[in-house]
């Protein structure tokens, strides 16, 4: 009895030290957990494109009958556009000999990437239901951009009044 009385006496004060070995040093303690565990050979990895991500929103006025030209948008140097929206709202119509005439406005996008030459993008607008000049749409889409440049354009009849308002959304990206 006296052998098992002395055994669980010094386990019971081994075990107590223990204790207050790790309640009054406990950074002790988590500096020999930490220099157990040791991390080798790690490589950090950053998303490149999601930080440098910076939103972009310009409008471009265009107008098939006074001004038929493209119309340049400034894209930072070292940037890429990524397109995600174009909106077109505005108004147009053909009146040949007094009669109102069928008239199909489109914005064109000249959109180029690489230094190569520009790829053409098409939006045409649906024409309002209850004002037959009134034209609206809002088209989501990707377009990739070193440059880009808005026009208009039209099918049917030469339009007598054309103007349009292109809301382009997006984000710029590092060009790689």
């Amino acid at each position: 009895m006296n052998l098992i009385r002395k055994v669980f006496t010094t386990l019971g004060c081994i075990f107590l030290a223990a204790l207050l070995v790790t309640a009054f040093v406990p950074k002790a303690a988590h500096g020999v957990a930490a220099a157990l565990v040791q991390v080798e050979n790690t490589v950090m990895t950053q998303d490149v494109d999601q930080p440098a991500r910076a939103p972009f929103v310009v409008t471009v006025t265009t107008n098939a009958v006074t001004n038929f030209n493209y119309t340049p948008v400034t894209i930072p140097s070292g940037q890429r556009l990524v397109i995600q929206n174009v909106s077109i709202t505005g108004a147009a119509q053909s009146i040949v000999d007094n009669q109102v005439e069928p008239i199909q406005p489109i914005t064109i996008l000249s959109a180029g990437l690489n230094g190569a030459g520009s790829n053409l993008y098409y939006f045409a607008p649906p024409q309002n239901s209850l004002l037959s000049t009134q034209f609206y749409s809002s088209t989501q889409t990707t377009i990739y951009a070193d440059t880009l440049a808005v026009g208009p354009a039209f099918a049917g009849f030469t339009p007598t009044f054309d103007t349009f308002n292109v809301v382009i959304t997006g984000y710029l990206i590092s060009n790689p």
